[in-house]
Formats: structure tokens, C-alpha cells, sequence
């Protein structure tokens, strides 16, 4: 008698919260990063509204999965000197359905390196080549930090929106560029396939199937 007393008090209390209208706490799936507390804030005033941080895996609610293919916490936000100056980069993870819309009004720069690579990478005309695959239709967003506050400064030294890369993983790697040692995007697919993105001066190129600096 005891123990169902027990148990319907304990019923008792978790129902509360919803008979007050509110939602019990819900813990966030494995593979969901933990984000910095302004870095939506960030991407929304350096890129704009319509930019979305993915916080886990795309595949996720299609495979089940809440980790990456090799078992590996999802990562949203990498950070290094991707252009070789000393002062902190980040690359973040998202998601917009037409990322030239807003490039002007907020000074960043479409690039779609890949399909450059394979000779022709006019962002007005591939954007929406991987708009409908749930997948693949992220985007890299590029700051290029500036003075002491990296890429947390209010004007980065450039920003970037890469379109159209490929991947399910992303990490950085390090790598030489005329003798300059810097950090590359290395961006993976399920079936082993390894890419490298790198800023060569002027613009992000890409080396396709594991290819190094």
C-alpha cells in the first residue's frame, strides 16, 4: 500500500507542470553542441535573420543518429586562423535558403568553391543547387577575425558564406599555403570522402578527395 501511495504521488507531481501549462525540462539530444550564449546573436548581426545555426547533425531526424558518422560530438563552431594573420577565425554551421539576398547589406561574400573547382561557381546561379536535399543544404559561415577581439569583433576583417560544400563533418587541419602555415577546413562525408577548403589570399579554394595543402 506503501509503495502505490508513493507511486501516485509521484504521478501527482509530474503532472503538475502540465496542468500549469508548462513544459517539463527536456535534456538536449547527445550530439547537440553546446553553443556559445551569443553566438546566434553573432551570426544574426554580422549575416543577418535569415541565417539558422545548426545545432545537430542534419541527419539526425532521418537516421536516428545524434552523433557524427565516426561517433564524434557535432561541432557548430571551429575556430583558428584560417587566413594566416595571428588573430582568431571561426567557422560556424548553418542553414539559409538563399544566401546571396543578403550579402550586401551585411558585407559578406557568397563563395561556392566547389563547383569553382569543377569550373564554373557563380553563387547567383548554383545557390540553390542543394536547397531541397535535407542534408547537404548547410552553409560555412567565414569570420575572419580582426585586432584583439578575433572574430568576436564588431568589424571582422571579411566574412564569408560558403555554399554547396559537401559534408556531414567538419573539423579544421593545419596546412601550408606559400610557406605560411595556417588552418584549413577539412569537411567529410559519410563514405570516407575528405575535402579540404583554404584561403589562398583572395578567395576559399577546394581540394577535393582528401587532397592536401
Amino acid at each position: 500500500m506503501k509503495s502505490l501511495r508513493s507511486a501516485l504521488m509521484l504521478s501527482f507531481l509530474l503532472a503538475i507542470p502540465f496542468a500549469l501549462g508548462q513544459q517539463p525540462a527536456v535534456e538536449p539530444l547527445a550530439g547537440a553542441a553546446k553553443l556559445p550564449a551569443d553566438l546566434a546573436e553573432i551570426v544574426k548581426k554580422q549575416f543577418g535573420p535569415e541565417f539558422t545555426i545548426v545545432a545537430e547533425p542534419p541527419y539526425a531526424k532521418i537516421t536516428g543518429a545524434t552523433v557524427d558518422h565516426e561517433g564524434g560530438q557535432w561541432q557548430v563552431l571551429l575556430t583558428g586562423d584560417l587566413d594566416g594573420d595571428g588573430v582568431e577565425d571561426a567557422v560556424i554551421v548553418a542553414r539559409n535558403k538563399n544566401s546571396v539576398i543578403g550579402a550586401d547589406a551585411y558585407s559578406y561574400k557568397v563563395i561556392d568553391a566547389v563547383n569553382d573547382h569543377f569550373g564554373y561557381g557563380n553563387p547567383q546561379v548554383t545557390v540553390d543547387f542543394n536547397a531541397n536535399d535535407p542534408i547537404h543544404n548547410l552553409v560555412l559561415l567565414v569570420i575572419h577575425g580582426a585586432g584583439k577581439d578575433g572574430w568576436r569583433a564588431t568589424t571582422p576583417k571579411a566574412k564569408f558564406v560558403l555554399i554547396n560544400v559537401p559534408f556531414e563533418r567538419v573539423h579544421l587541419g593545419r596546412g601550408k599555403v606559400k610557406k605560411v602555415t595556417v588552418d584549413a577546413i577539412r569537411v567529410e562525408e559519410t563514405d570516407t570522402v575528405s575535402s579540404l577548403l583554404f584561403w589562398d589570399g583572395k578567395k576559399y579554394r577546394y581540394i577535393p578527395g582528401g587532397g592536401s595543402l
